[in-house]
């Protein structure tokens, strides 16, 4: 990019803080992704897929680990307030940075309502009143938190974290125990997981293998949240340090908090009797006696829909940032306020938020649940397989310029080439097979349609004369191609 196209930020212009502190990192990028879809929206892809949901879960666990390798090794060697849309647009094309950027904003415009008005729905159990008011209120939280110092996010979204992870540890400790016949009386061992009259396959697999990859996006929405991290990057102290270590620790610690429980959970839960109306680990802990967990699954369900309708605010307001650092929406959208946080962008996302709770809590269940899943795991997929396609090209971009990018890199991915291929792959016939999954039809089609009309648009607009040109760079970034100029004549 040449430099007249780069400008950056006046010294005296305010940018965003670095108020996230290290321990709040490795807490976001868990908690991201523990959501009320996890312990809800797992009940649909464990009655679609079986007991071999295990295995699924497995195949996005290295999805995910390939993502959070190229987004370390791209924050720390070319940082970006933008993260992923910067990335997309300097490394694969404009365009697709406006379409992938804006599929995202809107997403969670129409997630976020969802999660508030699951809060208001499970607050109405233990409080008749009005849903829609309780609703209103959680929404109203979360506008305030992501209004004020981005310090107080961290300290809540960490807590809440905190909270969700013990949940899923104690959910372990008592499936582990029902297996063995210390809680429900007898021990179950293998005999819901294996029926020897069909076989293991049939058993892992009562509806065929093929389903994993048809169901493969909706498998991969349930570590949504996970990107978080790199938005939260231009916020977060020490980031050379901070950021690569949030990134790996994530495929750890996915193991533990999705895996083993999942894998206990279908060893005492029938596949077939799970689904959307209720948290399936409340369900499966009701089973063996344990009433009590339907009353503690639903406070944590309503945390995970708050927390994750935080942190969702948090991500698409600093992606619409990104957006306009990037000149692909208004600069507008850079003002920050006395808190140092994108105040104009905040509240362009939180108004279409408020405008969605009616039709949110109109079509609150069953379809709309499902296709609001479909919807967040093609956009987000569609980031993600932005973020391998980016770092691969950044590689490649290196090599042609004369680099060895182990040398010049201070941070590297793992198992580079062959992990983020695999990543990618998964990634794109995911998105493709997601079109042959009935009750996925309507969100592919929706999501497909604002991801490329933005795309559209902007090439209309900047036909037109009507775009900016300009990348604005804070004080501590710098453009690709001024830090890797080309050597020896190299292009």
């Amino acid at each position: 990019m040449s430099e007249k196209n780069v400008s950056h930020c006046p010294q005296e212009e305010r940018t965003l803080q670095r108020g996230i502190h290290p321990w709040h990192v490795s807490l976001i990028a868990i908690g991201g992704i523990i959501g009320s879809c996890y312990f809800l929206g797992s009940g649909y892809t464990i009655n679609e897929i079986g007991p071999s949901i295990v295995a699924a879960y497995l195949i996005g666990g290295l999805v995910i680990y390939a993502v959070m390798q190229s987004f370390g090794e791209l924050l720390v060697n070319v940082p970006r307030r933008g993260s992923f849309v910067s990335y997309a647009k300097e490394f694969i094309g404009e365009s697709f940075a406006c379409g992938a950027g804006w599929a995202y904003w809107i997403n969670w415009v129409g997630y976020v309502p969802a999660e508030a008005v699951a809060c208001g729905i499970i607050m109405n159990t233990f409080i008749p009143g009005n849903i829609v008011l309780y609703s209103v209120i959680a929404l109203l939280l979360i506008t305030i938190v992501n209004l004020y110092h981005v310090t107080w996010f961290g300290h809540i979204e960490s807590i809440l974290s905190i909270m969700k992870i013990a949940a899923i540890a104690i959910f372990s400790v008592c499936a582990i125990l029902i297996i063995f016949g210390v809680i429900g009386g007898e021990p179950i061992g293998l005999s819901i997981l294996y029926h020897p009259e069909v076989g293991w396959y049939r058993s892992l697999f009562p509806h065929g293998s093929w389903v994993m990859i048809t169901t493969m996006v909706m498998i991969l929405v349930n570590f949504q949240g996970s990107e978080i991290v790199g938005l939260a990057a231009s916020e977060t102290q020490d980031p050379e340090k901070n950021i690569p270590l949030a990134c790996r620790r994530v495929a750890y610690r996915i193991i533990l908090i999705y895996i083993i429980p999942l894998a206990l959970l279908v060893m005492i839960l029938p596949y077939e009797k799970a689904n959307l109306e209720d948290s399936v680990f409340s369900m499966a802990l009701a089973m063996y006696g344990m009433r009590w967990a339907a009353g503690f699954f639903s406070v944590i369900v309503m945390i995970a829909a708050f927390s994750c309708a935080n942190s969702g605010v948090y991500g698409t307001v600093r992606a619409l940032y990104g957006l306009a650092s990037e000149g692909l929406a208004p600069k507008a959208f850079l003002k920050l306020n006395k808190y140092n946080v994108p105040q104009i962008a905040t509240i362009f996302t939180i108004i279409p938020m408020w405008l969605f709770i009616p039709c949110a809590y109109y079509f609150g269940e069953g379809a709309f649940y499902t296709m609001i899943l479909g919807m967040a795991g093609f956009t987000g997929t569609v980031c993600w397989g932005g973020i391998i396609a980016a770092q691969l090209i950044m590689r490649r971009k290196l090599k042609k310029r004369g680099y060895d990018p182990n040398e010049v890199l201070t941070v590297k991915t793992q198992l580079h080439p062959v992990l983020p291929a695999i990543g990618l792959f998964v990634i794109v016939v995911g998105l493709l097979f997601m079109a042959f999954q009935p009750d996925l039809l309507s969100a592919f089609i929706f999501s497909v349609a604002w991801t490329a009309g933005p795309m559209v648009i902007y090439k209309v607009l900047k036909t037109m004369g009507k775009t900016r040109s300009v990348r604005t760079l804070a004080a501590d970034e710098v453009a690709f191609d001024d830090k890797f100029p080309p050597l020896n004549g190299n292009l």
